[in-house]
């Protein structure tokens, strides 16, 4: 059976007291005994810490490790398995880097790692193409490279996932859209892209749909016109009266969309308010929709704080709420509208019916164009599809944000906050 270490030591030890007896029962000098058993012990274990040190010195190798026993021998075995761990977590983490950097090479973006200090650690050869950093530019701020207010405003931000559209500095056509994500304590990885195509493509839509509005208005004007002329003209037949009749009130949806539709491309196409806002009195507006609809509307306001803003924007936006609501609620079921500051200092409008409520899947959705949950039941009762969408552009121009909570079976709640 192999002794215990401890059990090695000891017996070292007892040799040093045991030299100790011998020389002092034969020499009769029991402090120069001790003193040389001691020296020579001291000596050894000096002996062993050099060896130790070399050993370590020299790079810790196996093959080199010293020869020796008892405690000496555990030392040295708690090294080397320190070592070996050690270097298989290096290796590990070597494989899992060069992985990492073999995925972000063959990113079809453009990806900066940056510290805590906004400097460059790396970067892949897209923003070399994208942004004009090269990797002799690793160890720079990154806003020193491109000088964009935007890109400041990004750097600064505390959100992750935050983005922003550039201008690409290579290329002043080219439009990017940078997007900072954490990925670690004091590290952050900046993705840019390349935007410009879908930009285009969006500005064609934009056009289409806008002058496709437009010619459709006039047109439409006018066969809504006769139509109305036919229904009022008592010898129609009445045989042909509710055909009419349906004709009229589908030319009249298709007017609804088609002014929705116009008002939704004059909200894209322009992006500064500033110059045409005013003070708003909320109640003054909340009051005066109300008072349009015939449904019971029960109003709480509970501030007289004004939002700054544009004030036909902001009763369109008042206006399709309560509209809304009144579209997927039972007739006499009433609707309340508030006005409040919340907790966050924020100023609210909310916008509750008591109807059937949206189903959790579709919510995400509901601000998406002509996004209806009940398709049949939408059309049946005049809705466009488009109402959430002109409420969250006006929303988001006001600096503010549109949020939907509901219930199934129990009813919906409409909040939209000014910051």
């Amino acid at each position: 059976m192999k002794p215990s270490i401890w059990s090695i030591e000891r017996s070292r030890l007892f040799i040093v007291i045991l030299a100790t007896l011998v020389g002092g029962l034969l020499t009769n000098e029991w402090l120069i005994s001790l003193t040389l058993s001691l020296f020579f012990y001291i000596i050894w274990m000096y002996h062993k810490l050099q060896q130790f040190y070399n050993w370590i010195a020299n790079g810790t190798k196996q093959d080199n490790a010293p020869d020796s026993d008892g405690i000496w021998d555990k030392i040295n075995y708690q090294v080397l398995q320190t070592k070996n761990k050690s270097n298989n977590r290096k290796k590990r983490m070597n494989a899992l880097l060069k992985r990492s950097q073999r995925i972000l090479r063959g990113f079809p973006y453009a990806a900066i790692v940056l510290n805590k200090n906004n400097e460059i650690d790396w970067n892949n050869k897209k923003s070399g193409l994208l942004l004009n950093i090269i990797k002799n530019d690793r160890g720079q701020r990154i806003n020193n490279l491109i000088r964009s207010p935007k890109l400041y405003k990004l750097l600064s931000s505390a959100e992750d996932g935050s983005e922003v559209e550039i201008e690409s500095p290579r290329d002043s056509s080219t439009q990017l859209l940078l997007k900072l994500i954490e990925i670690g304590p004091g590290s952050r990885l900046l993705i840019a892209r390349d935007i410009t195509q879908r930009n285009k493509t969006l500005e064609m839509r934009k056009n289409f749909i806008s002058n496709a509005s437009h010619e459709l208005r006039t047109p439409l004007t006018v066969i809504s016109g006769y139509l109305e002329m036919i229904k009022e003209d008592d010898s129609l037949p009445k045989a042909l009266a509710d055909s009419i009749d349906a004709s009229y009130d589908q030319s009249e949806r298709m007017r609804n969309i088609i002014e929705d539709l116009l008002t939704l491309s004059r909200l894209e196409s322009t992006d500064d308010i500033q110059d045409i806002s005013v003070d708003i009195d909320m109640n003054k507006i909340i009051n005066h929709v109300c008072q349009d609809f015939e449904q019971k509307i029960i109003v709480e306001i509970d501030t007289d704080k004004i939002i700054h803003g544009v004030e036909t924007e902001i009763i369109s936006l008042c206006t399709n709420l309560i509209q809304n609501a009144m579209l997927y609620t039972p007739k006499g079921t009433k609707i309340i509208v508030k006005w409040y500051e919340d907790e966050n200092d924020r100023l609210c409008i909310d916008v509750q019916d008591f109807g059937k409520g949206i189903p959790e899947k579709h919510i995400a959705h509901l601000t998406e164009r002509f996004y209806r949950v009940d398709k049949g039941r939408s059309k049946e009762q005049g809705g466009t599809g488009l109402g959430l969408a002109i409420v969250n552009h006006i929303a988001h121009r006001h600096n503010g944000v549109l949020n939907i909570d509901s219930q199934f079976g129990v009813g919906s709640t409409f909040t939209v906050c000014f910051y």
